[in-house]
Parts: C-alpha cells; structure tokens; sequence
C-alpha cells in the first residue's frame, strides 16, 4: 500500500488483524565507502517514494543453513539470518512498526548486534510490539569490514563508521519520528551484544545521548578501544599480509573479497566520536541522568558449546587438562574459579564456559549497573527463562531475551509452551512499562546490596547479583579485559 506522510510518499504493509503498519527501508544517510555518513534532511521530491520496496543489509558471511542440522547453533537459524534481504553498501535504513499515526506513542529503537544480520532479519522485527502501542524502529547500518575497519591515507582517516552512522539514524529518528506517531520526547535505546556496546557508546557520546531518552543493554561489553596509532599499526600490517597498496585500492575491492578480510576492525579513540575513553566518561560520571535497564541472559555462551570451537578458543577437552588449562588462562586465580563454579557446573567443559561467561558478560554488565546507579535510577536483570527449542539444549541463551521480549517465538519453526508464553507476558510486561515510563512496577532497583530481577520458572525474584563478591574481588586482576580481547580476536 502507499503510505501519504509531511515528508513524502512511502511503501508499506497494514496487518489486518493488527491494524499495525510494517514500514521499512526508508534511507536515513548516504556514504560511500570508507566515507562518513551524511544525513538526510529532506526528501526533496515529494512525489517520490522516500523508501524501497523490499529489505536491505549490508554485505556480509553467508551460512549453510543445513550444517545447522548438526550443530543446532541458535544463531545460524533462518530467524536470525537476513536471508530474505538484498545485499548492498547502501542499506543505511530505518525500519518502523506503528498502529497509527496521529497520537503520540514511545519510542523503541533498536540496534541489532554488530557481526551480522540486519534490521530486518525476523527475530528483530517488532510488529507484536507495535501492536501494544509503540512505535518501534530498528536501524540497519554499516558492520564488519564495512562499519569497523579504520582507514589511513596518509594523515587522513576515517574511523567507527558503524556508531557514526547509527547516530546519523538517531538523529534521523527524533527529527521524523512524530510523523509516524511516535512522541520524539520518550525515546528509548535499546541494543543487543554488539548493539548494546553500540547503546553503551551513544550513551557515553554527548551528541548522542540528547537522541533519546532511556536505556537498556543486553548482553553488552565494556569498551576496548585501541589508540589511533596501535589502530594505525594493525591497519598497515593488515595491508602488508594481504598484499594491499592503499586505502584506494581497498575501497575499489569487489565487496565478496574486502568483507573476508581478517585482522581490521577497531573501535578507535579517535577524537571524533570518542573525544575520551569511553571507560573515563563512566568513572568520572559524566554521563546524563536517564533510565537504565541492563542484565545478561544465564546461558551466554551456550552458543560456543561445540566441539569444533574448543581448540580455538583454549577450552580443555579433556577433564585430565582442565587445571593445567585454568591455570595457564588464569594463574593465580585459576583455583578460585574452578572452586566457584565446580558445584554449579554439569561437566568440566561447562565449567569453562561458565567462568568465560562470567568474565565476558557478567562481569561487565555488573560493572555497569554499579556504575550508573551512582546516578541513574538502574534495573538489573538475569534472565533464566527457556525457550522451546532443541528440547532446551541451548538454555537461557545468547538472545532469548529478545525472542521473549519481541513477542517472536512464534518465527522459531518451534512449538510454544504454555510456560513459553506466560514467560513472554511476564517479559513484556515488565519491559513494556520501562519503555513507556521508565519504570518497572514492583521490580527492585540496583542499589548497594546489589540486587536485581531474576526472570525464570515464569516468575521474577529478586536475587543478589550471583557471584558479585568473586566479580568484584577479580575486577582489578586483569583477567576481564584480557578474556574479552582474546574472544573478540577469535570469533
């Protein structure tokens, strides 16, 4: 159907049932490669079209869908994957979801994680949330090779195109999104692992933060953002083993070889969009005062619970190597964490993966919740709810929160149990009153016992943050930051 709006003519879907509109595709910047983005202010012709017809997402990796048969990995289902998208450099698009467009709803905006995928892909997409009065908008923009890879030639670069453009989009969504009726004054953030590091940085960024109103992280990280001369370094090298002469001759690679490129992408300190640390601004407190929701998912890393990743990422196969392994990983504090998680571990491979859990995820998001509720009102959660799929052998896993959150089990090709369902209600509830008010009714907020909101068995306690005294106790060893690296190296 056409959609008539104030800043021009638009395609879009209405869900009978819903009554909810699926509006997608409408191009919020231009950049060419290795280019900054430039914003769209106005669509000049009014008469055309200001969106595409169809779905869009960057270039990126491919996945046989029928090697999944085997690994049952959760991430390379067809519901995570942009299989229906085309492929181009110029998908910098915002996707919006509304019932209506005349009374103003909050806003959900959503970044998806930054390895792959799109805004499109069907876990992401929000019509259900529409549906229970929000407008919902996710964001497509620059990843891998394409949003990461800083750039030289000769004194000129350019840098973290990726937050570059996602802040051109927010900037795009709190100037239009009224036209689509949504209230460009209760805007909230919301970002998924790559895309919660993503909400993290624009939260921490002075001209971002003024884009939207509230917050919430899951399953983020801390910064790790390299100098712009180690990033320099690692960019000449990366041109020597690849037998590269330029920034010119990567920008006219064919798009297939230059997203295969290994060894180039940094978050830089650039002093463009991180004039300061990112990790200085949160200890100095020099952030804005707004609503925050962060917490992590119990099974995290479940999804490197395959043998094929073990070697690669130093996991001891064998019981006989486990405290050897520890021990070169962890020195000193390598039998305090074998000892912590022994009791609560299946197996001794679970145990590793549990203490890299703890030390990737965990551990940041508690550092986080201590840090900003020195001066925001925060919400912690874990997440322990399991969806119906694989017979649960996956558990609480990396992203479930949005498959309960986003109303979209029903895109899992799995059955949906009651206790499923009644866990989706529950998550919805909760979330629904964050993003519509900044507050969770009945929920706790972090405070100095360190206490947040436990999701499982369809129910939510209260609990301290589980092993916040080991988190705690470990944080100045080193071991987070050198763990979070070596992952980030070896995905």
């Amino acid at each position: 159907m056409i959609i008539d709006t104030k800043i021009g003519k638009l395609y879009g879907q209405k869900d009978e049932d819903s009554g909810v509109y699926s509006i997608l595709s409408i191009n919020y910047a231009r950049a060419e490669r290795f280019e900054y983005p430039t914003l769209i202010q106005d669509y000049d012709d009014k008469e055309k079209f200001i969106n595409r017809e169809g779905t869009f997402a960057f270039p990126q990796k491919s996945y046989p869908l029928f090697m999944n048969v085997f690994l049952k990995h959760f991430m390379m289902r067809p519901e995570f994957l942009p299989i229906k998208d085309q492929k181009t450099e110029d998908a910098f698009v915002v996707n919006i979801w509304t019932d209506g467009f005349e009374e103003k709803k909050p806003v959900l905006v959503f970044i998806h994680g930054g390895g792959e995928g799109s805004g499109t892909v069907p876990m992401y997409t929000m019509k259900n949330l529409a549906k229970k009065g929000l407008v919902a908008v996710s964001i497509t923009y620059r990843i891998g090779n394409f949003g990461y890879m800083p750039t030289w030639e000769g004194e000129d670069f350019s840098a973290n195109l990726t937050y570059f453009d996602q802040q051109k989009a927010l900037e795009w969504i709190r100037k239009n999104i009224g036209y689509f009726g949504g209230d460009e004054e209760n805007i909230t953030l919301m970002g998924h692992c790559g895309g919660g590091l993503a909400a993290l940085y624009h939260y921490l960024n002075p001209i971002s933060n003024k884009l939207f109103d509230k917050l919430i992280i899951c399953c983020g990280n801390l910064p790790m953002l390299k100098s712009l001369d180690q990033a320099k370094k690692t960019y000449y090298q990366m041109l020597k083993d690849n037998k590269i002469n330029s920034r010119e001759e990567l920008k006219k690679m064919p798009k297939e070889k230059f997203m295969k490129i290994r060894k180039g992408q940094n978050d830089v300190l650039d002093g463009k969009f991180f004039a300061k640390d990112p990790l200085q601004v949160i200890q100095d407190l020099d952030f804005p005062e707004k609503p925050i929701l962060i917490g992590s998912n119990q099974d995290e890393f479940s999804m490197i619970e395959i043998p094929i990743y073990y070697k690669f990422l130093g996991i001891a196969k064998k019981e006989k190597d486990l405290k050897n392994t520890l021990k070169k990983k962890y020195g000193k504090y390598a039998e305090r964490l074998e000892e912590s998680f022994k009791p609560l571990s299946k197996d001794h491979i679970d145990l590793q993966i549990q203490i890299m859990e703890l030390n990737i995820f965990h551990s940041s998001a508690l550092y986080l919740m201590e840090n900003f509720s020195k001066k925001c009102p925060v919400y912690g959660y874990r997440l322990n709810e399991v969806p119906n799929l694989y017979d649960g052998l996956r558990g609480a896993y990396h992203g479930a929160e949005l498959a309960f959150f986003f109303g979209n089990l029903d895109k899992m090709n799995i059955e949906i149990s009651e206790e499923n369902k009644r866990a989706r209600d529950l998550i919805q509830k909760d979330w629904l009153d964050f993003v519509k008010r900044g507050k969770i009714e009945g929920r706790v907020l972090f405070n100095e016992k360190k206490e947040i909101s436990l999701y499982e068995n369809q129910e939510v306690t209260t609990i301290r943050f589980p092993q916040a005294d080991l988190i705690d106790d470990l944080y100045e060893s080193g071991i987070f930051e050198k763990e979070r690296a070596d992952y980030i190296d070896k995905r």
